[in-house]
C-alpha cells in the first residue's frame, strides 16, 4: 500500500512541474491563427514554422495545466484520505 505522504509528495511534484512549464510556455491563448503574415517579408516555409511552434506553445500549456489539476487531485486525496 502506498504511504499517504507519498502521494501528497507527488501531487506537489505534479503541481511544480506545471507550474514551471507555465513559466517557460505560458497560458494557451483565446487567439486562432487566420492565415497572413505579420511581416511583408514572411513567406510561406515562415509562416509555417510560426503556425508549428505556436500549436506547440498551446499543447504543452494543456499539459502544464493538467499536470497542475492532477497534482491538486492528489494533494487532496493525500490530505483527506482516512486510513
Amino acid at each position: 500500500m502506498i504511504h499517504i505522504n507519498v502521494i501528497s509528495s507527488l501531487g506537489l511534484g505534479c503541481n511544480i512541474a506545471g507550474v514551471v512549464m507555465l513559466f517557460f510556455y505560458g497560458l494557451p491563448s483565446k487567439l486562432k491563427e487566420y492565415g497572413g503574415s505579420i511581416l511583408l517579408e514572411e513567406g510561406e516555409e515562415a509562416e509555417k514554422k510560426r503556425k508549428k511552434e505556436n500549436e506547440k506553445i498551446t499543447r504543452n500549456a494543456y499539459i502544464a495545466l493538467t499536470l497542475i489539476l492532477i497534482g491538486f487531485i492528489l494533494q487532496l486525496i493525500g490530505v483527506n484520505y482516512l486510513p
